[in-house]
């Protein structure tokens, strides 16, 4: 069976499809009715479904919300509008990843701290401009966590502006999403600069900075960094700009799209140099295993040749220069699944050229077996002395 999940949490749980009849989902580009993907399903795979079969699958897939429908459209739509209208972005894993009692959650993260303890690492240069924050679970990345945000505390407390660039796990390609709602925690809102938005739009477009803001309401990657960030403040409410990253087509495509976002990264550089600023990529590193699709477990040997790779993915990114990021990504692609190219792209550009210090790396299991991992890393910029 394929068990087909909603990547924006309109709908709950899963649909169940047999494996012999998932070619099917494939044919359903919107350029055939029921007949012919009846037809085309026989044709490749010598399944005949009834016509009652098909609508009835068809059906559940529309209710399910898996289907660009009229339906989909609808209940896209009001979700947008009610997020919009609440006064601030619920937080979506409280209660899930952790707890959604503030002083809950300071002794939960005063007891990752304390067990974490420093990481010894000394900051040479100035104040701490950039951050490499993972945006893993917190009970499996806790430690990397503890230990990058530890030393960034104070940066964030003396920050007039954090902005925070997560990786948009349902984006498309050359995405960079906004949003006007401020982020609220179990300590209180983080206030967006809903001006400095404003001026990001303009150079963007409106509807190509908005047309996936419906992904901020379930994304992780933002929130996770956004409560460690909070609570290193002291529950200080902080203004942010939350940011959605896909995957930069910036890379391959010269056209419009690139340029914008060369545009929009060239503001937030100027905007980050008018005020105190931390700018902090929450993005998890390698995604290797049968978890991901690969069809290997992976055992002790190789999981020390996905750490040299990813070593030599961090050493790139610690350089602070974004066009050796670029050139590395344009010769090699994308092997191991980093999900944090983005974030931490455009914040080598909205940086430029600060060389980063890596604080902690770690390989966190994603089976039961550990034959499939995640990579994390935490990383450090400090800024001009």
């Amino acid at each position: 069976m394929l068990a087909l999940q909603d990547p924006l949490r309109l709908a709950d749980g899963s649909l169940m499809v047999p494996e012999p009849i998932a070619p099917l989902l494939a044919l359903m580009d919107g350029t055939r009715d029921l007949e012919a993907l009846r037809l085309g399903l026989e044709l490749r795979t010598g399944i005949g479904l009834t016509p009652e079969q098909l609508e009835n699958l068809v059906n559940q897939l529309d209710e399910a919300y898996l289907l660009d429908s009229p339906l989909f459209r609808s209940v896209l739509a009001e979700k947008l509008g009610r997020y919009r209208d609440a006064p601030f972005r619920t937080p979506a894993f409280a209660g899930e990843i952790y707890p959604a009692d503030a002083p809950a959650l300071t002794a939960v993260f005063d007891d990752f701290c304390k067990d974490a303890g420093e990481s010894g690492i000394v900051v040479d240069g100035g104040p701490v401009v950039g951050v490499i924050s993972p945006h893993i679970d917190y009970h499996r990345g806790w430690r990397s966590y503890a230990q990058v945000w530890q030393p960034a505390r104070a940066a964030v407390e003396n920050a007039e502006l954090v902005i925070i660039l997560g990786t948009d796990h349902a984006g498309a390609p050359g995405r960079f999403t906004l949003t006007r709602q401020s982020y609220a925690t179990p300590l209180g809102t983080l206030p967006t600069d809903t001006g400095l938005v404003d001026q990001l739009a303009e150079v963007l477009g409106e509807d190509a900075a908005f047309e996936e803001e419906v992904h901020h309401i379930g994304e992780h990657s933002v929130e996770l960094a956004a409560v460690w960030m909070h609570y290193v403040s002291g529950g200080t409410p902080k203004t942010v700009l939350p940011v959605l990253c896909g995957f930069p087509e910036i890379l391959t495509d010269a056209g419009e799209t690139g340029t914008r976002i060369n545009e929009a990264l060239a503001l937030l550089s100027e905007a980050a140099s008018q005020r105190p600023t931390l700018v902090v990529a929450a993005g998890d590193i390698s995604h290797v295993g049968p978890a991901f699709g690969d069809s290997w477990a992976f055992d002790a040997a190789a999981k020390g040749r996905i750490r040299e790779s990813d070593d030599a993915w961090l050493e790139i990114a610690c350089s602070g220069k974004q066009a050796s990021m670029e050139e590395h990504l344009r010769q090699n692609g994308d092997p191991t699944r980093i999900c944090g190219v983005s974030p931490i792209l455009y914040m080598m550009a909205i940086l430029g050229d600060v060389p980063g210090r890596m604080v902690i790396y770690e390989q966190c299991p994603a089976d039961e077996d550990f034959g499939s991992l995640v990579s994390i890393a935490g990383v450090l910029y400090p800024g001009q002395g």
